[in-house]
């Protein structure tokens, strides 16, 4: 019986370690990401009941004790039951943002096509507001017909981006691909002298049709990608010192960069890393997949933390979706895109990339990117952006998914020392000497 407690105990304690570690290390991310103090107290309640509780009730039932407990303890226990259920809507808290001390922020779209057909009217409204154009230009080859639409986009004082595609993303299965497509695309620029392309940019999301990594697999693939991107940077830096390279990413990616692994773009499959040498990054910041009551909050936790991560020269925010997009993917009208892309204007974002310019044409008509620009950069009423704890606790999922994938990484020493001393303390835990 003394080796069935002692062994249930092991158990208990090691799992416990584990949660214990996964718990603090995600909140400690949290913090570090400025996520407000009325957002991040209401942690310290639910992570003390998390740990402590299991800890008591294993204690108890081990010993065949009875499971009721002190006085002292009980209060203990009601004081953070009461303070996980008073703070869990983070006190009724709005934040409100003032426009009037923002600098105008830079609007520019993402598009598809050669945009020959696309409205001079349009481009003008584009170019006065000193916006870019993010254009998807495919998988190539790339010939004289996309080099003509770039010519004609200057003429118009327009300075493009080319998102460069490959089989499914840029992902680890096909990320030669994509690095092929970028040698060409950056020789291309340079040989027809088309000085308005100022970057390349690559998509950075998990391959669709090929499972999760949860294991690390495929990490050798992982690691050999990672590599061919640092080399293709650093040739693209050598050989195009006027051309930029950069990615789109989740915040799941840029979340990943704070414990110096890269446990989450691994299961994703997708080489983010991030290498470091990225001139700059562009977080998809799609508030049309949360509830219309989390989104301000949404956009804003996210745009504070990559303020935190990253300098505002390198950062932008792509934001939509609008007027048309993939089968299953919730649009947004017009006053919610405002709405996020004054969130950013009023906290200071270098650059919003709204997705996509096509669909946004067709749907809201000509006078669309003229319109949405004046009301953005128009400093009238306050912005209030509601708390919503139901987005915190995604935020902190992320961060505890993070953590919880250490344990395969190089702090695996960590959990066989934890181990090793749980069994020490289990061992007399079992015994009643603790």
């Amino acid at each position: 019986m003394r080796n069935v407690r002692f062994i249930i105990s092991w158990l208990v304690l090691a799992l416990i370690g584990w949660l214990a570690y996964t718990l603090l290390r995600a909140f400690a991310t949290i913090i570090r990401l400025d996520v407000p103090f009325f957002d991040w107290q209401w942690y310290v309640p639910v992570i003390a009941l998390l740990i402590v509780v299991p800890i008591c009730l294993t204690h108890r039932l081990l010993h065949r004790r009875s499971t009721s407990f002190n006085k002292r303890t009980l209060i203990t226990f009601a004081m953070l039951f009461a303070w996980a259920i008073i703070g869990g809507n983070g006190f009724g808290q709005t934040i409100q943002l003032n426009p009037t001390q923002a600098v105008l922020i830079k609007i520019s779209f993402w598009a598809f096509g050669d945009l020959s057909q696309m409205p001079k009217s349009v481009l003008k409204d584009i170019a006065v507001t000193n916006g870019d154009i993010y254009l998807d230009i495919g998988r190539g080859p790339y010939g004289q017909a996309l080099a003509a639409a770039m010519r004609r986009l200057a003429g118009d004082g327009i300075e493009v981006y080319w998102m460069l595609e490959a089989a499914n993303f840029l992902s680890t299965p096909v990320h030669r691909e994509w690095i092929t497509n970028a040698q060409q695309a950056a020789a291309m620029i340079k040989r027809e002298g088309l000085t308005n392309v100022r970057g390349l940019i690559g998509d950075v999301e998990p391959p669709m049709s090929v499972p999760l990594d949860l294991v690390g697999i495929d990490q050798s693939r992982f690691d050999q990608a990672v590599s061919d991107l640092r080399k293709l940077i650093d040739d693209i830096h050598h050989g195009y010192p006027d051309l930029k390279i950069g990615v789109t990413a989740m915040w799941a990616h840029y979340v990943d960069v704070l414990d110096g692994d890269a446990d989450l773009s691994i299961v994703m499959r997708s080489p983010m890393d991030p290498p470091g040498g990225w001139d700059f990054v562009n977080l998809m910041t799609y508030a049309s997949f949360v509830p219309p009551d989390w989104r301000a909050y949404y956009v804003y936790l996210h745009e504070q933390a990559m303020a935190k991560l990253y300098p505002r020269d390198r950062v932008s925010h792509l934001i939509g979706l609008v007027g048309e997009s993939m089968p299953g993917e919730a649009l947004m009208g017009v006053d919610d895109l405002v709405r996020d892309a004054r969130i950013s204007y009023t906290l200071g974002v270098r650059e919003i990339v709204v997705f996509q310019l096509n669909g946004a044409l067709k749907v809201f008509g000509e006078d669309f990117v003229r319109r949405f620009v004046t009301a953005v950069n128009s400093p009238d009423a306050v912005i209030n952006v509601p708390f919503s704890r139901p987005v915190s606790i995604v935020f902190y999922a992320t961060a505890l998914v993070d953590a919880l994938l250490d344990v395969r990484g190089p702090r695996v020493w960590l959990w066989i020392a934890w181990i090793i001393a749980s069994g020490v303390i289990a061992r007399r835990w079992s015994r009643g000497d603790l």
